[in-house]
């Protein structure tokens, strides 16, 4: 018995080998096509999410095994992690995966997804932020202390500052002090109000195939049934929109069906992890090619705009008038045909210097 066990454990630990293999493979040959070097520690990023996601697919009840999941992007996501030198075994983690159900086809599908954690944040600005030298640990001012904003006189600065008073564990900014290679200082700075984006595109993209039982699906709906979802959903948004703060988005009840565990059940700590994200993503980067497209791939503005494309492509028809022929009835009547380039005696457009 001990021994079929172990034969298991076998093929199981081969099959995962062989897997990981072949990924990292294909990033290897990604990095070569743009000519980006693939030092060890990308290479050690790639191993690191390839683990990362085979203990999700494990743990999960979504699917049974390896061969429930759908791969087709598998090698852009390792890629993602390699390119942007996120660490998924990094302690604070940098990045994290979550399985998500997409469709594809007919068929309804299980992939993966990665998202960027907040010391993720960090790295990226470590590793990529132009002209940066040193990241300091971010500023978490809560909701009670005292907060005065970066003042300027000229081309002169005067830094902000904060005293903790310790009255509330609500964090309403977000400050990232960054130490630039000419030895000047740059605060980047995130509010809490600003989350409510993310949490609007995130409801909006969790309604991306909800049908609300009109139809089983949106994709054979009729004219009829679209309008029915449409206003349903425009229901929700406006729901949402009516919220003055992120807080009551979260307690929005028409739209808490749609909001994922992760912001229901650690509303706090996602909302931290947006504002740091927010904090950092417009500041300028010096990304290769690889790490440019990776990032844009996880921006959630990206995101759903390239699914909107998806979703609203080829779902209207263009009519195409129909052609008629022209015909006169006495040939003798038509114009002599004007060629480029000539000058036709007989027309009246044109100026008399020309006609000789």
């Amino acid at each position: 018995m001990a021994q079929k066990n172990n034969l298991e454990v076998q093929k199981v630990n081969t099959a995962v080998s062989q897997w990981t293999n072949s990924i990292t493979n294909l990033v290897t040959k990604d990095f070569e096509l743009c000519g980006v070097p693939y030092d060890d520690y990308s290479k050690q990023c790639a191993m690191s999410a390839m683990t990362s996601i085979y203990q999700l697919v494990k743990d999960s009840d979504k699917i049974k095994d390896l061969n429930g999941l759908d791969t087709s992007n598998l090698r852009e996501v390792v890629g993602q992690c390699a390119s942007l030198k996120l660490n998924a075994n990094a302690v604070p983690r940098e990045c994290y995966f979550q399985l998500r159900t997409k469709k594809s086809g007919e068929n309804y599908v299980q992939v993966v997804e990665m998202g960027i954690e907040g010391d993720g944040n960090d790295a990226l600005l470590r590793n990529y932020g132009e002209n940066v030298d040193t990241v300091y640990p971010c500023w978490l001012v809560k909701e009670g202390d005292e907060f005065s904003y970066p003042k300027h006189k000229g081309i002169e600065m005067t830094p902000p500052e904060w005293e903790e008073k310790g009255l509330s564990q609500k964090v309403i900014r977000i400050v990232y002090p960054l130490k630039l290679k000419d030895g000047t200082f740059q605060y980047l700075i995130a509010e809490r109000d600003g989350v409510k984006v993310n949490l609007f595109a995130h409801v909006r993209n969790n309604l991306m195939n909800e049908t609300f039982g009109i139809c089983q699906n949106r994709y054979k709906a009729s004219a009829e049934q679209l309008s029915k979802i449409k206003s349903k959903k425009e229901e929700i948004f406006d729901a949402l929109r009516k919220c003055s703060t992120v807080d009551e988005m979260l307690e929005c009840e028409v739209a808490k069906p749609y909001i994922s565990a992760a912001w229901l059940d650690t509303p706090e700590s996602m909302i931290v992890r947006k504002m740091r994200n927010n904090a950092i993503k417009k500041y300028r980067k010096d990304f290769n090619s690889m790490a440019k497209q990776s990032f844009n791939q996880l921006d959630e503005t990206y995101v759903q705009t390239q699914e909107e494309i998806a979703e609203n492509a080829n779902t209207e028809d263009f009519p195409v008038e129909p052609e008629v022929a022209e015909t006169v009835e006495d040939p003798k009547m038509a114009e002599t045909e004007k060629v480029t380039g000539e000058v036709v005696e007989n027309d009246e457009n044109v100026p008399e210097f020309m006609k000789d």
